[in-house]
């Protein structure tokens, strides 16, 4: 029985997509995920946004803006041009967006080709290396929930099991008033989702614990993970305020807890932040392991 939390990463490396569920819901709520926003400039000159979030305690590393027809990652070493290569060189699960953006919206606002949630950019990303599709929406898409259903169906339908699934919405992405239901979970499930997205509580207007554990409990029901996400920039607040998202995000029942990718800017969220969610859900015992582990064990 192999628990994400508290394993090296040579026996990481070697699990499938199923086994890296189990290995998630084995961990009970305790997982880190960091999105990075990989155009960005490097917060910290000589090493890039994606290592300072693994090195800071993160176990699953989320690339953002991440196009799989160019593979670039700001900050890395040039040879590192696939993400086979980048998973070895973090001893990371990686994860990536894809966007079910429709065309004139992703034009509008300067997607490339490879960032949109397509069968064959799925595809792509498998081949790649890839442990986790996000098929989700960023601010300002108008992306809706029938939308992503969609996306994941077809996605599904084109990688098999390859690579787990996460799909929904961390924020509104500008579909003010859009909420999940039990239809819309449900449909999620049927087309495929290993997991759900939820904001975090405390991160959208409204969102309560009671409306999150709401949530957890239906997807739970139907044997799907959920992973509690910060994309409101609230990633980039004081610690106390990390604190109590990450308090109520462990009562809701999440098995992955998120942290988004704005500190000062976009990129990578205060360095310290993933560090203190970490410790709070975990403590600093699997905090620090995971910080201070060699990927060569």
């Amino acid at each position: 029985m192999v628990r994400l939390i508290d394993s090296p990463w040579s026996i990481i490396k070697k699990l499938s997509s199923r086994e890296i569920l189990e290995a998630i819901k084995l961990s009970e709520g305790r997982v880190i995920a960091a999105e990075v926003v990989v155009t960005s400039e490097p917060l910290i000159d000589g090493v890039s946004n994606v290592e300072i979030a693994a090195a800071f305690g993160a176990d699953i590393i989320i690339l953002n803006f991440f196009d799989i027809l160019e593979k670039k990652i700001n900050g890395i070493p040039s040879e590192i041009d696939s993400i086979a290569k980048l998973r070895d060189f973090l001893g990371r699960i990686i994860g990536m967006n894809l966007e079910p953006v429709r065309e004139d919206k992703a034009k509008e606002l300067g997607y490339t080709p490879g960032r949109l949630a397509t069968p064959e950019n799925a595809e792509l990303a498998v081949r790649d290396g890839i442990d986790i599709i996000v098929i989700t929406a960023n601010p300002k898409t108008g992306v809706s929930l029938e939308d992503i259903v969609n996306a994941t169906q077809e996605i599904r339908d084109a990688i098999g099991e390859k690579a787990i699934i996460l799909a929904g919405k961390m924020h509104l992405a500008g579909r003010y008033g859009e909420r999940y239901t039990s239809e819309t979970i449900e449909k999620l499930s049927k087309a495929g989702a290993d997991g759900i997205l939820i904001p975090a509580p405390g991160t959208i207007p409204g969102f309560t614990v009671d409306i999150a554990k709401q949530i957890v409990d239906n997807a739970h029901e139907l044997g799907l993970i959920v992973m509690s996400c910060i994309g409101t920039s609230q990633e980039g607040a004081d610690e106390e305020t990390i604190k109590r998202i990450a308090i109520m995000g462990k009562m809701s029942g999440a098995d992955i807890h998120h942290i988004g990718d704005s500190g000062y800017k976009p990129g990578v969220t205060i360095p310290e932040n993933i560090m203190t969610y970490s410790i709070t859900i975990r403590g600093k015992r699997h905090t620090y392991r995971r910080m201070a582990q060699s990927i060569l064990r």
